[in-house]
């Protein structure tokens, strides 16, 4: 992977990157971040919250916090695109709600569609392109200007938000699947069976499991264990314990808490507590 451009400082990671090595199975992650995903060109898949999208060239897809997302390459074409992870508090306090509104919301679907074709019928890709340039201002004056270019292009988002309704590629999700990704997320911090789900949806566990791991790529167990990891690194960044982010976060073992973590996020849960971690990179 080649990047062409980045910016990244404690609250932003922009990327600009050329990739030509194919995937075999999809790179599956959720962060703590809102992510702006501008596909270029190549041929790739993307999968999120068991929903398939084959985006084509200039689409993009928005992505709130705690989204289990990930992407699979097809082909050693070149796959370019632009990714830009930012937290809320980058943004004016009395222009952040409204410009954060063409997000879905985090835990049940909103109605909202994450997938745009045709952005640059609103000139998307400019805006991408002004973040380009400002990756080549020298420090003080990129930190200066990087609030108004993200500000400027999340305006840009939200007419496009409101001005048409997003097309959308459903793929092959089904609503039983959709309807237990809901009520995982509703019940992250509870304990959670799959003998519990399976009554709940009157469905088998055998079945259960087919379906959830076709439509998602991951178990049950995984994409719980995936969620409450990175729900106990917001808990740690907040400045909570590492036992009671454990707690907080659904886990009823310490010691199962922490090899979770440190298989997830690649270091020990008191790492976080407190400074920023590091951005994923999409």
């Amino acid at each position: 992977m080649s990047t062409l451009a980045e910016i990244t400082t404690d609250k932003v990671l922009f990327g600009y990157r050329d990739s030509r090595e194919p995937s075999e199975n999809y790179s599956l992650h959720c962060h703590n971040y809102y992510e702006i995903y501008y596909f270029i060109e190549g041929e790739v898949e993307y999968l999120v919250e068991g929903r398939h999208y084959e985006p084509s060239p200039h689409s993009l897809l928005l992505l709130t916090p705690n989204v289990f997302h990930g992407v699979k390459i097809n082909s050693s074409k070149s796959y370019q695109r632009f990714a830009l992870h930012f937290l809320p508090d980058i943004l004016s306090l009395e222009r952040r709600n409204l410009l954060l509104s063409a997000f879905p919301t985090t835990k049940k679907h909103s109605g909202k569609e994450i997938y745009y074709q045709n952005p640059e019928d609103y000139r998307i890709f400019t805006f991408f392109q002004t973040l380009v340039d400002c990756s080549k201002l020298p420090k003080e004056l990129q930190e200066a200007l990087l609030p108004i270019y993200i500000e400027a292009l999340l305006s840009q988002i939200t007419i496009m938000g409101y001005s048409r309704q997003a097309k959308t590629q459903v793929g092959d999700s089904t609503e039983i699947v959709s309807k237990i990704i809901a009520y995982l997320n509703d019940h992250l911090t509870d304990t959670i069976t799959l003998d519990q789900i399976s009554e709940e949806f009157f469905i088998s566990k055998h079945h259960l499991n087919k379906v959830f791991k076709k439509a998602t790529g991951t178990t049950v167990g995984d994409y719980l264990q995936y969620k409450r990891v990175t729900y106990a690194q917001q808990q740690l960044i907040n400045g909570c314990s590492a036992g009671s982010a454990a707690a907080q976060s659904g886990f009823r073992d310490y010691s199962a808490f922490y090899k979770a973590y440190k298989k997830i996020m690649g270091h020990s849960p008191v790492i976080d507590r407190g400074p920023l971690p590091s951005f994923v990179k999409g």
